[in-house]
């Protein structure tokens, strides 16, 4: 049917309505195609935006770090440069061993690090394991090195131009370092086969200069163990027969001491009187015992115990002609001072039942690992217990073999420390 419009008027408005919806029509479609040009548009910056923001923000950042490992007869520094990440292990920029006795003091010996680095490596952040007490950053005492200053942490972080100084006990770095990703047969040897129960407490002991010891306790809501220090290497040494009673009064009179503490039964300045002592008295078993000729004429009138340095070279006379069987008196010498060390761990272990495992760590302990592993001298004294020798089964022993473990330790509490300072 065709329709017929009665006035132009009334077709003049039909063609005008015709045309305005036309016209929206014609806006509609090129809005949307605006639209579907520019929505995707937006869609790619944004998504660029949070790329980048995000990768800027994850960039992480790099720290010159400095870390030591002070002894009383060696000295370990690292110069690392590391981040807050895990993940990102620390480049080594620059080592150095020296010995203690070259530097009359710390600030001289890092002192002498930091003049031989360029502007660019100044560090930053300075954490130092050290041989005795530290509180709130302050040295107490250092027993092993009686000729440095006490010195203060912050102190020597402002002479040094650092940001953060930081002193720890050694057996704190200690501590640090074996909750690190460290790797048996590499880093430690395992003793027996006892595996370590979670979270629970482990316990440090280590006979070198001087015996140090510490333990690690941790909750299990807890991100890290906590590390205590200890100076349990000054309490006194239990004689536990008259032999021991009377290598006891050996000592204390050879060395010109008022208190045998079992520090000086058991680390490197007691190798020497232990070896007198069974040369005069002989074994255990009343065995008089042979020994090196030349070795004996050094030993004989030796009384210098406090120049660590010289009893350190006798020490490897002993350690070595003992363990390579060249010297029957030596080889003897290395397994009284292990029943020594056996029955103080034994001890120590009940104190703290280290489920987590116990940690012999110390240059004698490293020394003397093929004679400890060869034979059942430590653990059978270990366990040479009365009532709860069945507990001290339970504790798994690891020998710790990584003579930078010190350094290890160091390096892990400087990366809480910049964890630290990101999150806050």
């Amino acid at each position: 049917m065709i329709e017929k419009f009665e006035t132009d008027e009334q077709n003049d408005d039909l063609e005008k309505n015709l045309i305005e919806k036309k016209s929206k029509r014609n806006k509609k479609t090129l809005f949307r195609k605006s639209m579907d040009m520019v929505i995707p548009i937006i869609i790619l910056i944004m998504l660029f935006f949070v790329i980048f923001k995000n990768y800027y923000i994850s960039l992480p950042t790099f720290y010159n770090v400095l870390v030591g490992d002070i002894g009383g007869t060696n000295i370990r520094l690292r110069l690392l440069k590391m981040t807050k990440e895990i993940e990102m292990g620390p480049e080594i920029m620059k080592f150095e061993y020296k010995s203690t006795f070259e530097f009359n003091s710390l600030e001289s010996l890092l002192k002498n690090f930091i003049t031989q680095l360029d502007e660019k490596q100044k560090p930053e952040i300075a954490v130092l394991g050290i041989p005795g007490p530290v509180e709130d950053n302050q040295l107490l005492t250092l027993p092993n090195i009686p000729n440095w200053n006490l010195d203060n942490g912050d102190d020597l972080g402002k002479k040094l131009g650092t940001k953060k100084f930081q002193f720890l006990n050694d057996f704190v770095c200690n501590g640090y370092a074996i909750q690190t990703n460290l790797k048996e047969n590499i880093d430690y040897i395992k003793l027996n086969n006892v595996t370590p129960i979670e979270d629970g407490p482990k316990l440090m002991i280590g006979p070198g200069t001087g015996l140090g010891m510490g333990y690690l306790l941790k909750n299990k809501k807890d991100k890290y163990y906590t590390i205590g220090s200890s100076e349990g290497g000054g309490q006194d040494f239990c004689a536990k027969s008259e032999y021991f009673l009377k290598l006891r009064q050996f000592i204390r009179d050879e060395v010109g001491l008022g208190n045998v503490s079992i520090g000086k039964m058991c680390s490197g300045r007691s190798l020497i009187p232990i070896y007198k002592f069974l040369y005069l008295y002989g074994n255990k078993d009343n065995k008089t015992l042979e020994r090196d000729p030349n070795l004996g004429k050094k030993i004989d009138n030796f009384k210098q115990y406090k120049e660590v340095d010289k009893v350190g070279e006798i020490n490897v006379e002993i350690t070595t002609k003992g363990l390579n069987g060249e010297c029957e008196l030596c080889r003897e010498t290395l397994l009284l001072f292990t029943e020594i060390f056996a029955e103080f761990a034994g001890d120590l272990a009940l104190f703290t039942l280290p489920t987590g495992g116990l940690y012999l760590m110390g240059g004698i302990t490293r020394i003397i690992t093929p004679l400890i592993l060869n034979n059942t001298i430590f653990l059978n004294h270990f366990k040479n217990k009365d009532h709860f020798w069945f507990l001290l089964q339970k504790i798994p022993i690891y020998l710790v073999q990584n003579k930078d473990i010190g350094l290890i330790g160091a390096a892990e509490a400087a990366r809480r420390i910049l964890e630290d300072f990101e999150e806050n």
